[in-house]
């Protein structure tokens, strides 16, 4: 390149010179890692051979080929180097965790090599064999992530913290499939901090996931680039969490931290004319450990494989795609003290070069303190460079790159054709010998050597025209974060701020700056910055570059041009709606955008042309993670409820409709979120809604009242503003979901207060019961357990159920197929018969025996437990009814609830058989008898006290008028339960008064 570049800001253009002949690196210590310093000198090597003789720094892009293999493309500078591995390593364990696959490396590059053969893959990359390719994958170590043990169970854990979003649903997964191949996800790793104090460096880095989709506005609307947002962004979620549980990639990061300082500063000791002395370097590791691969098999996902994040067919394999680039740009350098340092690093370099030394499998590093954090002490020696010296190692390696460089380029016909099969397969590689599409296809997949045979074979006019959507080389190039491609067009001449041209309004559209902004490309965007790109220049919208960043969620972008010019960060208002970045992020729910752009000070106050503030334009795109966000900043500048408050009294229907199907979500979000609704004065709003006569609001507005109405205060509050009359009023619509909340609602009303008697003069009940005839199982459950609650110690509520013909359709769903509705059904009959003997006689007349009956003749302890308690209700009390059910021999099914396992089952087994026992001598006695010593004694036995009461009543029943059975109590055991419960401090009074009275009964006679 014969251009001026332009630095990066930073450690590249603020480092100060090194007078000594070492310099020392300070890095915070990662916990529980054991850090190598051969390692770390490895790196330093291969970094010093990269950008000194090479001028390229690491990166990695994993491209697809043709046969759903993956090439990991990394500059060729780091092939066969051991920062190459550690990248490969760490970003196929990235798409491992993504795709929920994987496979160890020794298998894998076994497999890279056989896995064509075997499926016998033909040069359009189809398999042509009959084997089956899961079969094939799994015999050679493709495995389910989650049987690592580090990964066990991850996809079990839900990330999702919308109710209305599902993302493992069939119409998400088919959508988000339509996207993939174009869907990349990428690790960026920056220095976050750096000082100089003389030769001593210290720095702090970190790194960020992020995703990104390769696709122009054209091709990917806001809709849909939103809705693949929400489910990429719960994806992102899962793999921050999990990336690091292995060891040795956790170390690798590390590493890699390292790397993100050592490369601008060994391009800035460059540019001083120092190098790192390698003589003064632990031993290389030879070149058989630091092989790297330059392709990856594909992946498969079996039938039983627990991640959902995609949807392919089964036995269709495929490739990977995403990569891990370096920040080079850097914080400002800062000004600090350090001392004790020099010592420190000099005695560890000269102990671990001693000629004497013994060989080492781990070479420690050595640890100091330092403002109460924990540092490693790198020292690095450096000598003279000079690039004329030939007998240096640099010398020696260029001399051969220069002998290297003649008669390479440009490629012949085969050649390039050769070149695009191995990547494109056959079909395309014959489309590829038409000049424009070759070229095009060779920008975007980065073939520098095709494409400057291309450029040769055409005019330099040639070059800049646009294909069919008004894209340039440039453009694509910048896209796909191509630089050798944008080097190959800034050497012709061509300029770098060709703007797209929109075909069909004639207008002019973004720069390869915006593009490489809006896609996350990186180091093309550094690259256009250091050819003085403008960054300035709006496209068609108004928006600049940072515009770009913000709104597709790209920090490290933002970073970029925010270091670029500071002022960026308020930007310029874009012509539509007069946007700033921060506005932006707020429309395309850009988390992460939004909390860097709050970082540097960004202007949150501001509002777009339409009067919208961010909490505005979050609500309107319903970004409820951006709302949550807000509300924990806590700032009274931005007061999240009140303004959605607002927004659901405005006159504006979307505005309504976005306000209230964000407080669906929030109202879930936090356990004392309700709290901070109810402050802000929300409920007269929703009341207000309620009688909107708008169904869809109506049915939102009654999810958020039910989804907090668990709360007195909201109840309360609800109620006080004259609620019930509107809920009732509701009872009377057709739309089964909003009758649905509707009746959740009232159930929740019903339990305080004195608002069953308010719902019940309200016509409420009737209203209920008109709901039966429904055949839709949610709203009939919820319905009768709002009658169930209405009627609860309510006689008056109970009579209307009569009077409203309700028993006939409660007692015909005792015969439904669903146990639900069986279940629910017998607690409603329960509750409206309990206490009320013309209840009880109104449900026998109405041929309620024999159901109940037949229920608990079933399997569904559940349903039996349901059906046992409605006959307790229906018995009590009642000679005739229990009467009725004794000549069906219902003891007999009751006598099994008693041998269940679970307390609870056995408790309400013993409950309703001495309902049956009735109020007479005989009739318990007969009862008693039923039951038999054992069961009676266990009873005694129970930590329940119902069943201590009923075993009570039950000794009580047998032993009076009956020696015999005195007899048998006591040769059962039966007197020490009863004494231990007359000795217990904890026993209920009912079940004492039994006691004493059974004990009583024992003696009478004897």
């Amino acid at each position: 390149m014969r251009h001026p570049l332009e630095l990066p800001s930073g450690l590249l253009s603020q480092m100060k010179s090194i007078n000594t002949s070492i310099a020392i690196v300070l890095m915070p210590v990662e916990p529980g890692l054991d850090l190598d310093c051969r390692e770390i000198h490895q790196m330093i090597r291969e970094l010093a051979v990269g950008i000194y003789c090479l001028n390229q720094i690491p990166s990695i892009s994993l491209d697809a080929n043709y046969d759903q293999s993956t090439s990991c493309s990394l500059p060729p500078a780091y092939f066969d180097t051991r920062i190459g591995q550690m990248l490969i390593a760490v970003d196929y364990m990235l798409k491992a965790l993504w795709h929920g696959v994987y496979m160890p490396k020794e298998k894998r590059v076994r497999f890279s090599e056989l896995w064509r053969s075997s499926m016998d893959i033909d040069q359009d990359g189809v398999p042509q064999t009959l084997k089956r390719p899961a079969v094939e994958f799994c015999q050679a170590g493709l495995i389910d992530i989650t049987e690592e043990p580090e990964f066990e169970g991850i996809y079990d854990e839900n990330m999702n913290e919308d109710p209305t979003y599902n993302p493992n649903s069939t119409e998400e997964k088919t959508f988000f499939m339509q996207f993939v191949d174009h869907i990349i996800l990428k690790l960026t790793f920056a220095a976050t901090k750096i000082q100089q104090y003389e030769d001593v460096f210290l720095f702090d880095a970190a790194y960020n996931l992020s995703s990104a989709i390769r696709m122009t506005e054209d091709h990917l609307d806001a809709f849909s680039y939103q809705r693949l947002q929400q489910r990429l962004t719960l994806q992102l979620k899962l793999l921050k969490k999990h990336l690091e549980k292995k060891e040795d990639i956790q170390k690798n990061i590390a590493y890699m931290k390292l790397i993100t300082f050592l490369i601008p500063f060994i391009i800035n000791l460059k540019r001083k004319n120092k190098v790192p002395n390698l003589s003064r370097l632990l031993q290389p590791y030879s070149d058989d450990k630091v092989k790297t691969e330059r392709e990856l098999p594909p992946f498969l996902l079996g039938t039983d494989f627990k991640c959902q994040h995609f949807l392919y067919a089964q036995d269709q394999y495929f490739h990977l795609h995403g990569g891990i680039e370096f920040d080079i740009g850097t914080p400002s350098v800062e000004e600090a003290a350090y001392d004790e340092m020099h010592t420190c690093a000099i005695n560890h370099l000269t102990h671990l070069l001693d000629p004497d030394a013994p060989y080492r499998e781990h070479y420690p590093i050595p640890v100091m303190d330092f403002d109460g954090k924990r540092y490693y002490v790198i020292g690095i020696e450096l000598e003279a460079f000079y690039m004329l010296f030939k007998s240096q190692w640099w010398g020696a390696i260029n001399e051969v790159i220069s002998t290297l460089k003649p008669k390479r380029l440009p490629l012949t016909d085969t050649q390039a054709m050769e070149q695009f099969k191995k990547r494109f397969g056959y079909r395309k590689a014959i489309k590829c010998k038409s000049l424009t599409f070759g070229m095009k296809s060779a920008a975007d997949r980065g073939l520098a050597a095709i494409f400057l045979t291309f450029c040769r074979r055409t005019s330099i006019n040639s070059l800049a025209i646009t294909d069919d959507y008004g894209y340039a080389y440039i453009h694509h190039a910048a896209i796909y974060n191509r630089v050798a491609i944008i080097a190959q067009v800034v050497k012709l001449h061509l300029t770098i701020n060709q703007k797209r041209s929109i075909p069909v309004s004639q207008a002019w559209g973004p720069t390869a700056l915006h593009l490489a902004a809006q896609c996350g490309s990186l180091e093309a965007l550094h690259f256009l910055l250091a050819l003085r790109a403008d960054y300035q220049i709006p496209d068609d919208r108004g928006w600049l570059p940072i515009h770009f960043a913000a709104y597709y969620d790209n920090v490290a972008c933002i970073t970029v041009l925010y270091r670029k010019d500071p002022g960026l960060r308020r930007g310029c208002p874009g012509r539509i709606y007069h946007s700033t970045p921060l506005l932006l992020a707020a429309v395309s729910g850009a988390l992460d955008s939004i909390k860097y752009l709050f970082c540097l000070k960004a202007d949150w106050l501001k509002r777009d042309g339409e009067g919208n503030n961010i909490i505005h334009l979050a609500a309107l795109n319903f970004h409820t993670e951006v709302l949550k966000h807000l509300i924990e900043l806590n700032n009274p500048a931005l007061p999240v409820w009140k303004t959605l408050v607002g927004m659901l009294n405005c006159e504006s229907y979307i505005r309504k409709r976005m306000a209230i199907q964000c407080l669906e979500v929030l109202c879930l979000a936090k356990d004392h979120y309700w709290k901070c609704i109810l402050q802000a004065g929300t409920i007269p709003s929703l009341i207000s809604l309620l009688k909107s006569e708008d169904i869809k609001l109506e049915c939102l507005t009654l999810g958020v009242l039910s989804n907090i109405s668990t709360h007195d205060s909201i109840v309360r509050a609800f109620v006080e503003a004259g609620g019930i009359p509107v809920l009732i009023k509701l009872l009377s619509m057709e739309e089964p979901e909003l009758l649905s909340r509707c009746a959740v609602f009232l159930y929740d009303i019903s339990q305080l207060d004195n608002n069953q008697v308010i719902i019940a003069e309200l016509d409420g009940i009737p209203a209920l019961i008109n709901l039966l005839q429904y055949d839709l199982q949610d709203l009939l459950v919820n319905v009768m357990s709002c009658i169930r609650v209405l009627c609860k110690n309510n006689k008056e509520n109970q009579l209307k159920v009569k009077e409203m013909m309700g028993i006939e359709p409660l007692v015909q769903f005792l015969r439904s197929d669903s146990d639900v509705l069986v279940a629910v059904a017998s607690a409603v009959i329960a509750e409206i018969s309990r206490g009320n003997m013309e209840m009880q006689n109104a449900i026998m007349a109405a041929n309620v025996i024999d159901p109940l009956i037949q229920l608990l003749r079933g399997r569904k302890i559940g349903v039996q437990v349901k059906g046992a308690t409605a006959i307790e209700a229906l018995c009590e009390g009642n000679t005739i009814i229990q009467m009725r059910f004794l000549s069906k021999s219902v003891t007999k099914f009751l006598l099994k609830l008693l041998k269940a396992f679970h307390l609870k089952v056995k408790e309400q087994g013993a409950v309703t058989l001495w309902a049956l026992a009735g109020q007479t001598l005989k009739q318990q006695k007969f009862m008693a008898e039923q039951i038999g010593y054992n069961l009676i004694i266990d009873m005694l036995l129970s930590p329940s006290d119902k069943m201590q009461c009923v075993g009570g009543e039950a000794v009580i029943a047998l032993s009076k008028d009956s020696e015999i059975h005195q007899n048998q109590i006591c040769e059962g055991n039966g007197i020490a339960p009863l004494v231990r419960l007359l000795r217990s401090g904890r026993i209920a009074e009912g079940t004492l008064l039994s006691v004493i009275k059974a004990l009583g009964t024992m003696c009478v006679g004897l």
